[in-house]
């Protein structure tokens, strides 16, 4: 009985980081279809965000007229305090049509 209730507890931690994760991500993303394509923010950066556990949350810019922004997500397991990677996206934008 202990090793369900144990195994419904990481399940739930797990799903709660996820949405987070899911939800820090949208954000970002929906950050960089707002900004003008000559903001610095179109450049590499990172930020760390807290909720109910530290997340790290890193963009990477590649390209020029068509460039490339990937944004991963990552947060400590509460289980074995080692970073790891939740979500990961990538999407091409570009200032032409």
């Amino acid at each position: 009985m202990a090793s369900m209730f144990s195994l419904a507890v990481r399940t739930d931690m797990a799903n709660r980081q996820a949405a987070v994760a899911a939800a820090l991500l949208y954000d970002k993303m929906e950050q960089f279809r707002s900004t003008p394509l000559n903001d610095p923010l179109w450049a590499d950066g990172a930020d760390d965000v807290t909720y109910d556990t530290k997340y790290v949350r890193i963009w990477q810019v590649r390209g020029g007229a068509l460039r490339a922004v990937s944004i991963t997500i990552y947060a400590e397991n509460a289980l074995n305090r080692k970073q790891s990677e939740l979500i990961r996206a990538t999407t091409l934008v570009s200032g032409t049509f």
